[in-house]
């Protein structure tokens, strides 16, 4: 799947290591969001502190069933941009399981564990 997106910074221009680095995040959530619809959207927005040395990366992605958030922020933007991709994994791992539905298979196990009474074989010799 090739995921549209853009880059809007604010206080800064973006070099050309930051828009490598963020063309590989971006492939990498591609894999994540393969069995999602086409329409998928990134945002990513990087900003500089005007009097601090300090950078803020903002990643939104819109996909169909919902619109995942995540924010960061760190002394330079490509660690910056690392922890917000890094947390929004988390969050896609969230949504998938959640549409998945994994928490209802795991209490249906749990609940045939606890409903079965346990038999303990002893062999004597």
């Amino acid at each position: 799947m090739k995921m549209k997106w853009t880059l809007v910074s604010k206080g800064m221009r973006p070099h050309d290591q930051l828009l490598n680095q963020l063309q590989r995040k971006v492939e990498k959530l591609e894999a994540h969001l393969a069995h999602f619809p086409q329409d998928a959207h990134l945002q990513v927005n990087l900003e500089r502190h005007p009097r601090q040395s300090a950078f803020q990366a903002g990643l939104i992605l819109h996909l169909p069933p919902n619109t995942l958030r995540a924010a960061k922020s760190g002394s330079d933007p490509i660690p910056a941009l690392d922890h917000a991709i890094k947390a929004l994994l988390r969050k896609i791992a969230t949504l998938k399981s959640d549409l998945r539905r994994e928490s209802d298979w795991n209490r249906a196990a749990r609940e045939n564990l606890v409903a079965r009474p346990r038999v303990v074989t002893v062999e004597t010799v």
